[in-house]
């Protein structure tokens, strides 16, 4: 007996190279809006041609799956997925990951609109290695497109995949008794940790975090103190969001170098007391440069 709700896709390409479940989405009608979150650089022709098809995004990418919600209509569906497919080659491009492997290895799930938590637009599930982007905002006398384009978890992409990339490392490729995350969490501990030479990123990680905290011993920098006169909430001084804020700003740091501007991937959110200005992240960049280098060894 066939489940209710199931559908069944076709990912047998015609000799068009487009799927059924392509031509599928073109018989809907459905409306691009996936189109309005990026600027810049030419996509690739496979992209263009066929942006739509979940097993393609998630076979090259090496996830391990893409969730979608209950709420999350077929359209919906159409343009989260496309979304996604360009967000990946964007963020690639950036990363430079060996044969496209942003999932490293098929341990990073997607979902949308299907794993929310109460007052997050987006969040990155540390057990799992699952990232969660909101549905857009459920407000009808506002225009779809505005609220797909512009709510939800827009712009949060690049902020969860730099957890991911914190835990998972952390985690696989240089455990350590008492820090999971290369950054060591939420701690809002703001002296440098020591490890051994031989754990590379979590050394490297140390660099960062002391350039963002210190201007030189014993004296804050200008951006800690900037946060600090905004408010005295611990979340945004916990170590592990204030690499997650710096890496989606190197992100877009390192698009706008090719002439790319994805508001999909990376969109600050939250007033500018809570990023780097841009002669702070340029001083940083190059940190970040040797931290990913040193990720690309194993992928």
């Amino acid at each position: 007996m066939a489940k209710k709700d199931y559908k069944l896709v076709s990912t047998l390409e015609d000799k068009s190279g487009r799927s059924g479940l392509d031509r599928f989405w073109n018989a809907q009608g459905f409306q691009d809006f996936y189109k309005g979150f990026r600027k810049g650089a030419d996509l690739p022709k496979y992209i263009k041609d066929n942006p739509n098809d979940v097993l393609k995004v998630q076979d090259r990418y090496h996830l391990r799956g893409i969730q979608f919600g209950n709420w999350v209509t077929q359209e919906d569906r159409y343009n989260y997925t496309a979304a996604l497919y360009i967000c990946l080659y964007d963020l690639n491009k950036v990363l430079k990951f060996k044969d496209n492997n942003l999932g490293l290895d098929k341990s990073l799930g997607l979902a949308f609109g299907a794993r929310g938590r109460s007052r997050a637009v987006a969040h990155y599930e540390a057990a799992t290695d699952i990232i969660n982007m909101t549905r857009y905002n459920s407000d009808t006398t506002i225009p779809k497109q505005i609220r797909f384009l512009n709510s939800g978890g827009v712009g949060a992409l690049a902020h969860e995949y730099g957890h991911f990339l914190d835990y998972y490392f952390g985690a696989h490729y240089e455990p350590d008794q008492y820090r999971y995350a290369l950054t060591n969490g939420r701690s809002t501990h703001r002296d440098r940790i020591t490890y051994p030479k031989s754990q590379k990123m979590r050394n490297l990680m140390e660099d960062i975090l002391e350039k963002a905290y210190w201007l030189g011993p014993g004296k804050p920098s200008a951006y800690y103190q900037r946060i600090r006169r905004r408010t005295e909430e611990g979340y945004w001084v916990r170590r592990n969001e204030f690499f997650a804020r710096l890496f989606e700003q190197y992100i877009g740091y390192k698009l706008d170098k090719i002439g790319v501007h994805n508001s999909f991937l990376n969109n600050q959110k939250y007033s500018t007391t809570f990023y780097l200005n841009k002669k702070e992240l340029e001083n940083i960049a190059p940190l970040f440069d040797a931290l990913i280098a040193e990720m690309r060894v194993y992928f």
